[in-house]
């Protein structure tokens, strides 16, 4: 992962990944101070990203008495406005005594601070729980770029013998036609021997994609030869017509039926990335859509819950297998162990997230954790578990 030293002598991280959760999961203080805004890329509106973690930090002093807020503090002053026009999509900073983090996230955010025993990490799961890496394959006649991608990450690669144009691909290709065009000639007087003769191709159009086919062919074999037994998910992104004839040209298993439509020539990784992440989304839900069926089927049966403060009192001993949470509502409350949940219509000052709190009990316990939306939550509750 990238990193990038920040005013305050904090580290900045381009992504969110699974190390990064398991290390904030760990950390428990009394002080766990989690901070997210939604930030926007560049443009005017980027102006407005230093402006809204002001104003959170102006709502999270006074339940921070004592704290020392310095790394965060130092983000506002006058000669770091430059750090603010260039974010990502959110941003989330993670401080107590004993560290500080900050996170550039390709994900939009809630606008929220908590002040807690342990990090408010929900609004990052979905980072974790449905991250995976797929390629996309940006071909027109001019251009060939291969993208190794996240959610989060996109860079360009070269694998070996991948070719980066048509016309580098049809060089040798046509190097060879005319060796065997002029051996021909050369033979053609010689008694016995009977000269080459090359037919056309039925017209332009069909020899055009003739040469386009071949140069598919030779992608084709470099990138089998390059991703070998992966199983990783390639997307491809051209004109309409290039796609029908590469997906003749293409041997590799995981090619995406659908795809980027429109010349890769005319978008950037970021583009690409964006695309292609909305095509690959729906296929990292296998392990949620098992969980799930897994839930309906031991309904009923003793081994599912959906009541928040049972499912908070078991999280901890490593009862649940599966836990399904609402990402976009939370639960405010207390927990402790003698007393349970105490919950809250609203947010108060020291209050922290119970759906986190039964989230984050879980990680730790080896279960897999689930953030969905609260429409596709299996019952009328922002929390379903499967237990052992």
């Amino acid at each position: 992962m990238k990193h990038i030293t920040t005013p305050g002598n904090m580290h900045l991280a381009d992504a969110f990944n699974k190390n990064d959760l398991d290390a904030l999961l760990k950390h428990e203080n009394a002080a766990c101070i989690s901070i997210y805004i939604p930030t926007r890329r560049s443009g005017k509106e980027s102006l407005q990203n230093q402006i809204r973690f002001k104003n959170t930090m102006e709502k999270i002093k006074p339940i921070v008495p004592g704290i020392d807020l310095g790394p965060a503090m130092a983000l506002l002053e006058n000669g770091n406005a430059a750090f603010w026009q260039y974010q990502k999509d959110g941003f989330a900073l993670f401080m107590s005594p004993e560290l500080t983090r900050a996170f550039r996230l390709s994900m939009d955010t809630p606008e929220v601070a908590v002040v807690a025993d342990q990090f408010h990490l929900k609004p990052v799961l979905p980072l974790v729980a449905y991250d995976t890496t797929f390629f996309i394959l940006a071909l027109s006649q001019n251009e060939c770029r291969l993208y190794q991608c996240t959610r989060q990450h996109c860079d360009e690669i070269t694998p070996e013998n991948l070719p980066d144009s048509l016309s580098q691909a049809l060089r040798f290709d046509l190097q060879e036609k005319q060796l065997q065009f002029h051996t021909a000639s050369q033979t053609s007087q010689t008694p016995g021997r009977k000269a080459a003769v090359f037919h056309g191709q039925g017209g332009a159009d069909d020899e055009d994609k003739d040469r386009i086919l071949r140069y598919f062919q030779a992608i084709n074999n470099a990138l089998t030869t390059f991703l070998g037994p992966r199983s990783d998910l390639l997307i491809l992104a051209g004109v309409d017509y290039l796609h029908a004839l590469y997906r003749t040209a293409n041997t590799y298993p995981y090619l995406v039926k659908e795809g980027i439509i429109g010349n890769p020539e005319n978008m950037s990784a970021q583009d690409l990335q964006k695309a292609a992440w909305e095509i690959v989304a729906p296929h990292t839900r296998k392990d949620l859509n098992q969980a799930l069926n897994t839930y309906h089927d031991l309904k009923g049966s003793g081994k599912t819950a959906n009541d928040l403060a049972h499912i908070l009192e078991q999280a901890p001993t490593g009862q649940v297998k599966h836990l399904i949470v609402a990402r976009d509502v939370d639960q405010w409350g207390q927990f402790s162990w003698d007393d349970g949940p105490v919950f809250h219509s609203e947010k108060q000052a020291q209050d922290q997230d119970l759906l986190n709190v039964a989230a984050c009990h879980a990680l730790r316990n080896g279960a897999s954790v689930f953030p969905v939306p609260l429409k596709e939550m299996p019952d009328d509750s922002p929390v379903a578990a499967v237990f052992y």
